[in-house]
């Protein structure tokens, strides 16, 4: 977005040079296949979001979803011209994972941190539940990359394209999202095969990811009335209590769909007094 910004300033031209010099480095074409498909989908998404907001004049989060969706199309086709297919690919990710986790497992006990290498091999065993669930962590990844960068560019462009991005407390999208945990909780608890079931499992993380933030939102407009000492004491009693706290944000969050907490009520007629 930035090349296409007109650059003017050393500022901007600085930027765009490190940029490429890393986007380089990035791309040696080295590593496993999992690796290989994480730079894909990088190259892909970067791609398609440069074009539809070129294209498109919409909110962040709708252009941010329509290039993410074009991104996952031809990754799909990508994979499929590859002939690697789903089953092939989460066993890939698997093993990536499982070997990660021992290494550092290892590392930690080298350490002396005996308690820190078991918890690390416990979750190296549930390696194959988190390759189920790489889609849905590369989806939310990428979007969180994507609202980053739009960040980054309206910082450093001087005449950036499109409006500058949002206040996180205005955060939210359409109410028919609501059907995405339903169907995902729908095709985990129903005998699916395998291959619905962990896009049920996807889709239930992607929504349940989505409504958190926008339960964090609603939190944050409210905070802003609150005093900085009070805000700040609940924030560090949330870390303790984060399982819940990312329960009950998610629980807020679809709350928020009917009786959407951020709308103002309406000054009531005082028949042209003040009082």
């Amino acid at each position: 977005m930035l090349a296409f910004s007109r650059p003017s300033t050393f500022r901007e031209w600085a930027w765009l040079g490190l940029a490429t010099l890393w986007l380089g480095a990035w791309l040696e074409p080295s590593g496993t296949v999992v690796e290989q498909v994480l730079r894909a989908a990088g190259v892909l998404v970067t791609g398609a979001f440069v074009a539809v907001s070129l294209a498109w004049r919409a909110p962040l989060f709708r252009r941010a979803v329509v290039a993410l969706g074009l991104a996952a199309v031809a990754l799909g086709l990508w994979c499929a011209a590859l002939r690697l297919d789903w089953p092939e690919l989460k066993s890939a990710v698997a093993r990536d994972v499982a070997r990660s986790l021992t290494d550092l497992a290892t590392q930690a006990d080298a350490a002396g941190g005996q308690d820190s290498g078991d918890l690390l091999r416990q979750m190296g065993n549930g390696a194959a539940t988190w390759a189920a669930l790489m889609p849905a962590l590369l989806w939310l990844n990428a979007l969180a990359g994507v609202v980053l960068g739009w960040w980054l560019y309206y910082r450093i462009a001087t005449r950036p394209f499109g409006d500058p991005p949002a206040p996180f407390a205005t955060f939210r999208f359409s109410d028919q999202v609501v059907w995405l945990p339903v169907l995902g909780l729908g095709l985990v608890l129903l005998h699916t095969p395998p291959v619905l079931h962990d896009v049920g499992g996807n889709l239930l993380l992607v929504a349940t990811a989505l409504y958190a933030a926008r339960g964090l939102a609603v939190v944050r407009a409210g905070a802003g009335r609150l005093p900085r000492v009070t805000t700040a004491f609940v924030t560090v009693v949330a870390l303790f209590l984060l399982p819940f706290v990312l329960g009950g944000l998610t629980l807020l969050g679809l709350a928020d769909t009917w009786l959407d907490f951020r709308r103002r009520p309406a000054s009531p007629a005082t028949g042209g007094f003040d009082r």
